[in-house]
């Protein structure tokens, strides 16, 4: 696949401020302890977007260092692509639940709100490259418990049995979701023969149903979140073959899959096919 260029964020970084008037910069901390504090706590969260056609997901980063310093790293990945990392170290004020940020990088004072009830940051973050814009607001959660969205990081398969030359052949489908900008695989064994592809994909958690992008053809699925079934419109040729497989499939969850059991990334190695599967 061809390396898609990543907006320049260094350049274009915005931030949606919200409406009031901005807040004077923070002055040199008192000997009065502040009534919340962040300070050594670190933060996660994702958006997910679409850039120019294809699935992208910003990957961001909080590390409260003081009461007054903070630093915000960016990764990002654009249809299963990793782009390039940011820092950017500011300041910022915290009054019980309103946050104030001051950098250079951003476009003015900008604001965020922490919920210590529910133990989450809510922050708008958009980029753009000038032409287009990526982003929105992200939710923050504590490092290693922000939650995973359906289907990410589900594991599934179907059975499938077929009559070639009056011999009855099954086929054992497998579907990988991974992050959604990352993408997932659909994968099979028959006749001895095991093979496998890359996909990118999209979901809308409103009408339960999404589409796999396979060898740049859109394939529609659906999910029936009462009966946990995934149903999946694919066909293809065994490989070296000229038999035809595939169908309308209805895949069921693997129930004895690890949840960190599946190739799941950070946004810095890209996901690989298992050696033992041909590329199709």
């Amino acid at each position: 696949m061809k390396k898609i260029a990543f907006i320049t964020m260094a350049a274009f970084l915005l931030f949606a401020a919200c409406k009031k008037e901005p807040a004077p910069e923070p002055q040199p901390q008192t000997d009065t302890a502040p009534t919340v504090s962040l300070a050594g706590t670190s933060w996660e969260g994702s958006y997910d977007d679409n850039y120019r056609g294809y699935p992208a997901t910003l990957i961001w980063s909080l590390d409260f260092l003081t009461d007054s310093t903070c630093t915000l790293h960016s990764d990002g990945v654009i249809a299963a692509q990793p782009q390039p990392s940011y820092d950017f170290d500011f300041i910022y004020t915290l009054d019980g639940t309103e946050g104030t940020a001051y950098c250079d990088n951003f476009t003015g004072p900008v604001y965020f709100t922490y919920d210590s009830t529910n133990r989450t940051i809510t922050w708008e973050l958009l980029v753009t490259d000038g032409r287009d814009t990526l982003g929105g607001v992200t939710v923050f959660y504590p490092q290693g418990q922000q939650p995973s969205i359906f289907p990410v990081r589900t594991s599934w398969e179907a059975e499938q049995r077929l009559t070639v030359s009056d011999t009855l052949m099954p086929v054992e489908w497998g579907l990988d979701f991974w992050e959604y900008g990352w993408g997932g695989q659909i994968n099979y064994c028959a006749g001895g023969t095991c093979a496998g592809t890359s996909f990118l994909w999209q979901y809308d958690s409103t009408t339960h149903s999404g589409t796999v992008r396979i060898n740049g053809t859109r394939r529609p699925f659906t999910y029936d979140p009462v009966a946990d079934l995934l149903t999946l419109d694919y066909n293809t040729r065994l490989h070296g073959t000229s038999v035809n497989i595939g169908g309308t499939l209805q895949f069921r969850r693997k129930d004895d899959l690890k949840k960190d059991s599946s190739p799941v990334h950070n946004g810095k190695t890209a996901p690989t096919i298992q050696n033992t599967f041909h590329i199709l």
